[in-house]
């Protein structure tokens, strides 16, 4: 195994202090002489509750309970119509307020909505020199995607980070495909970020309800969340992704079909937009979308060839594999865009729940998130060690069990995991950042210093 020395030496001769470490934009600066764009962290959160979000800034607040009503028979399976199209279009017109048309490289996703800072990043995104934020646009590495994840077919993938894949450009199913992406709230869940971490780096924790939580959970109604996902995929990779945004991110090198821990400026595609809001008509208080980028579309701007996926509100407990198959309903607590152009370019996720291009298909967007989770005992959150699974296990969307029923199990703030064997967890509403944060800072608590990132074995 072969280590990235200098980067342990620069690490070592930093300022090792939480506060650095937790705040700092990126895991390492801009080299000499770069003059493109630099990332700054947006972490200034609110120090008081923002003003309730109206009707008329936030209109998806504004539609009826019963658009989220579940009901089991066969007319409860909800169709995508033009009451969804509105609803996830108010929430992308906001995101797009103060953002260029073609969300170019040079700007990149702007912070400051009519002078004043409406957009905040999560601090301890910048610790981990493997996966954490690059200097150009402030992106973290995910989960690597495959050919065939653009192209509407299934295939088991649990992979995260750059895990060893075929060369970019290769025409085979298998070639595999670095994701990065950045995440920001709105100041509304900014607010309750500033309450769950103080100025010096550290998580603050309190109760709610008389149940032990992170400082400042839940987030609040108005909260908005928005994630831009960008692959290394090109439009000669995938062709529906002409006239995507380009940006530069400072990403791993890929050398003998395997990416290695040195990282260079490189090119990558906006494929996939994440939206999330605080709704309390839903039976989460979240509603999560997804966009994908289409230029077939051929709208007159980057937006316009954002065709939405879908919504979802719930796990759909009463759907396989949460049941058996001859138990089984139609899903209901998602609703699916099957526009040709979507059925063609994209996956959904698991037996007709929401998931996103680069998104594991046998999961669902809220399944995901709604493992976000961390044991407190001990403050020890590392990762995996005390929470339930997030992005995938053995048989997976594959066959009912009861890791599957749990898995798919709707669950809401301040709510414990489904099966009951992880003993008190904090529930973090949703934010896997939050979770992902947490473990950071739980490993310099160990360490004091990142670990280096590990290459390949040669």
């Amino acid at each position: 195994m072969l280590l990235t020395l200098s980067l342990t030496s620069l690490l070592c001769q930093a300022d090792n202090s939480a506060e650095q470490l937790a705040y700092r934009n990126a895991v390492t600066p801009p080299p000499p002489g770069w003059n493109g764009p630099v990332f700054q962290l947006s972490d200034a959160y609110p120090t008081t509750p923002p003003a309730t979000c109206d009707s008329q800034q936030c209109p998806w607040l504004s539609y009826p309970a019963s658009l989220f009503q579940t009901t089991f028979g066969k007319d409860g399976v909800p169709q995508w119509d033009a009451t969804w199209n509105s609803y996830i279009q108010s929430i992308l017109s906001y995101i797009r307020e103060g953002q260029s048309d073609d969300l170019n490289n040079a700007q990149g996703f702007n912070t400051q909505v009519a002078g004043k800072t409406r957009w905040y990043s999560v601090p301890w995104m910048a610790y981990d020199p493997t996966s954490g934020r690059e200097f150009i646009h402030g992106l973290t590495n995910e989960r690597t995607a495959v050919l065939s994840d653009f192209h509407g077919s299934r295939r088991n993938l649990h992979g995260l980070g750059a895990n060893p894949h075929t060369l970019v450009g290769a025409t085979d199913s298998q070639a595999q495909f670095e994701t990065w992406a950045v995440a920001y709230y709105n100041d509304v869940g900014a607010y309750s970020l500033g309450q769950a971490w103080d100025q010096q780096g550290n998580p603050r924790f309190g109760d709610y309800q008389g149940v032990p939580a992170q400082s400042g959970m839940p987030f609040a109604t108005g909260t908005v969340v928005v994630k831009l996902l960008f692959s290394s995929a090109s439009p000669k990779d995938v062709p529906y992704l002409h006239g995507s945004p380009q940006w530069q991110a400072d990403r791993h090198v890929e050398k003998d079909n395997q990416f290695y821990c040195e990282r260079q400026p490189q090119p990558v595609h906006l494929v996939q937009m994440d939206v999330a809001v605080v709704n309390p008509q839903s039976p989460t208080r979240w509603v999560f979308g997804t966009f994908a980028y289409n230029g077939d579309l051929g709208g007159k701007n980057v937006w316009e060839n954002l065709s939405p996926v879908g919504l979802q509100w719930g796990m759909d407990p009463w759907t396989f594999p949460a049941v058996p198959k001859s138990a089984s309903i139609r899903a209901r607590q998602s609703v699916l865009n099957r526009d040709n152009l979507n059925v063609r370019a994209e996956h959904f996720g698991c037996e007709g729940r929401l998931a996103g291009p680069v998104d594991n298909k046998l999961s669902s967007c809220l399944s995901c998130h709604g493992g976000a989770y961390a044991n407190k005992a001990g403050n020890s959150f590392f990762a995996g060690a005390f929470s339930p699974p997030i992005f995938g296990f053995d048989g997976l969307c594959e066959q009912y069990s009861q890791d599957n029923s749990n898995y798919f199990q709707t669950l809401t703030f301040p709510m414990q995991p489904a099966g009951g064997e992880y003993g008190q967890l904090l529930n973090l509403d949703t934010s896997l950042q939050l979770q992902i944060a947490l473990q950071q800072w739980s490993y310099f608590q160990r360490d004091k210093v990142p670990q280096a990132c590990v290459d390949p074995s040669s």
